[in-house]
């Protein structure tokens, strides 16, 4: 029986090797190619997705990526934190870095429920998401406190976020004005106008209105404060390059032709 050399048993085992990743790389182009698509259509295909976190390779954080833009789109916030966080560890681009981490912010800033922040406890936990999600920006130089971020978005991001902590911590330096303007309607030019001189049905609707005042403009800080986010909901859709991810030159931008890799 014939011996067969060596070298040919090299070139064998090579090029079984060099089948076996093309097919899964082509495979992964093609999963993908259709999970964007669908994305498009508002279907998202995330089991055909996860089946992508293995062998992930060459662009690892893609399908992580890809699978929090499709949770975000969902409402399922955690969710896209996790598969965001995991993008993160594994090696994005700088520019996918900075889109990554604007998405991250995001996240978990919609895991606030700024409607019912109705005690110190929830504001509290509030202010703690919004300084991780702070400090999710500044890593990495995607923000700046200067103002010289070098990404666009994400100081823009930033400084929406710091409104937001701004309006937590001091939401009695944003009723100011309005309380002013309501004591000054409520004063009398004369004499009889004292509070000495008020009996106490009047005192008492006087501190209730007050409250209620109080109340309304804290409603309509919160009711800002979520509008400050919904205005940002149109960037995981594709706006500014962050749609379901791909090469450099995809990403579902605002007119743009989608590239999964």
């Amino acid at each position: 029986m014939r011996k067969i050399p060596l070298r040919l048993w090299f070139i064998g085992i090579v090029g079984t090797l060099i089948l076996v990743v093309g097919i899964l790389l082509l495979r992964r182009v093609l999963v993908n190619h259709s999970f964007v698509e669908a994305y498009d259509r508002e279907e998202y295909l995330s089991q055909e997705e996860e089946k992508l976190l293995k062998f992930n390779f060459p662009e690892s954080f893609v399908p992580y990526y890809n699978l929090g833009n499709a949770a975000y789109r969902s409402g399922d916030y955690n969710s896209a934190i996790s598969y965001y966080t995991e993008a993160l560890k594994n090696y994005p681009s700088e520019k996918k870095d900075c889109l990554i981490r604007i998405n991250l912010a995001l996240s978990m800033c919609n895991t606030i429920d700024f409607y019912n922040l109705d005690t110190q406890e929830k504001i509290d936990t509030a202010l703690f998401v919004l300084y991780k999600a702070r400090d999710v920006l500044l890593e990495k130089g995607c923000a700046t406190d200067e103002g010289d971020g070098h990404n666009a978005d994400a100081q823009q991001l930033k400084e929406d976020i710091d409104k937001m902590i701004e309006m937590l911590k001091n939401p009695e330096q944003n009723n100011n004005n309005n309380q002013q303007q309501d004591e000054n309607n409520q004063s009398e030019p004369n004499d009889d106008s004292s509070g000495s001189n008020q009996n106490p049905s009047d005192r008492e609707k006087k501190a209730k209105k007050e409250l209620e005042d109080n109340k309304k403009d804290a409603m309509e800080d919160r009711k800002n404060q979520q509008g400050d986010l919904e205005k940002w909901s149109d960037y995981i859709d594709g706006q500014g390059d962050s749609g379901p991810g791909g090469d450099e030159e995809g990403g579902g931008g605002s007119g743009q032709d989608v590239s999964p890799w």
